[in-house]
């Protein structure tokens, strides 16, 4: 479990200092596909680099499975990074090495074990052989078998950030930090690098922590999310939960599109529904028209899938005059169908 205890990070200059992140609080836990999201300058990479000291916090805390690594000196902070992998949106390959030699590249520079040497928490350089089967075996879990002995230049940007990710696994981390891992590949490109991401999840039960300011990739494979603004956290919760009810003014910024809030409602009340699971079928329109005799004029509507379930919103509109306003929220109540006033 990874847990940041009043984080904060600042950059000192002479034109006055950049608060980067303010009193962050944060838990991820253990086997989770963690988002962070926020708008850019927010802090989200800032965070993300603090969890491994790229970049050192300027106060607070970053424990991780129960060690304050903020305390660590740099022979065992070195250790404690090979139990986190990170991947970038550029994805920082060597290119004058190929795609296999890329891959063994954090076993090759492991230290030597020396004769007589009591260390058990050291990960020592395993012999060439295994080197190589390890190696043989990531390229197959990332689907790049075929390229072991092309140069990056040759592959696409999508091949290219699935060898960042099999290089990040090389030493068996039990963490993995994204930062905007997807943000230059293209959507199709995307969706299948965010597959594997969540497979890796799955199969090996990595932790993975997802920086980004993109919706869709939360929505696509996050279990829980956090949202950042002007360096502090806004709010968290499952993916679920603040998709269907966003408490921040942040968050209903990213979640609800603009169109929802802006639309014209010709002197209607505009509801937002909120539909997780079952009665994402509902007819609930028809039944509004049928049951309570209400006009309900929809403005949008969108369904999706997170966390393998069905989730939709849909925004309506509905007169406040002869009591359909009323009639309408007791028929929402009555069918257990979440919904909120104005936006």
């Amino acid at each position: 479990m990874i847990q940041l205890k009043h984080l904060t990070k600042i950059y000192p200059s002479k034109n006055g200092d950049t608060v980067a992140l303010n009193d962050i609080d944060l838990t991820i836990p253990d086997g989770s596909i963690f988002g962070i999201i926020g708008l850019s300058g927010a802090g989200k990479s800032t965070l993300v680099r603090c969890v491994n000291l790229l970049e050192r916090p300027t106060s607070g805390s970053v424990v991780i499975d129960g060690e304050d690594v903020t305390l660590a000196k740099q022979k065992r902070l070195n250790l404690l990074r090979k139990n986190i992998g990170m991947i970038f949106q550029n994805f920082n390959l060597l290119e004058q090495r190929t795609v296999a030699q890329n891959v063994r590249f954090p076993l090759d520079i492991a230290p030597v074990k020396r004769k007589n040497s009591t260390e058990n928490t050291v990960k020592f350089r395993a012999p060439k052989q295994e080197r190589e089967q390890r190696v043989k075996e990531l390229l197959e879990l990332v689907e790049l078998s075929d390229k072991a002995n092309a140069y990056p230049s040759q592959l696409s940007g999508g091949q290219k950030q699935r060898v960042a990710i099999a290089r990040a696994l090389a030493s068996g981390p039990k963490y993995l930090l994204c930062d905007e891992a997807t943000s230059a590949l293209d959507p199709t490109t995307t969706q299948s690098i965010l597959a594997l991401l969540k497979s890796i999840n799955e199969k090996l039960g990595v932790t993975v922590i997802v920086i980004t300011h993109e919706m869709k990739v939360v929505e696509s494979i996050c279990t829980d999310v956090a949202v950042i603004s002007n360096s502090r956290i806004a709010e968290t919760g499952s993916v679920r939960e603040v998709f269907s009810k966003p408490r921040s003014e942040i968050a209903k910024e990213l979640i609800i599109p603009d169109l929802i809030r802006t639309i014209n409602s010709e002197g209607g009340k505009k509801l937002r529904l909120i539909f997780a699971g079952e009665e994402t079928d509902a007819p609930v329109i028809s039944g509004l028209a049928l049951e309570c005799n209400v006009k309900a004029n929809i403005l949008y509507a969108d369904t999706k899938n997170i966390d393998g379930k069905p989730f939709g919103h849909m925004v309506i509109a509905v007169s406040e005059e002869d009591g359909q306003l009323e009639k309408a929220k007791q028929y929402l109540s009555k069918h257990n169908v979440q919904f909120e006033e104005e936006l």
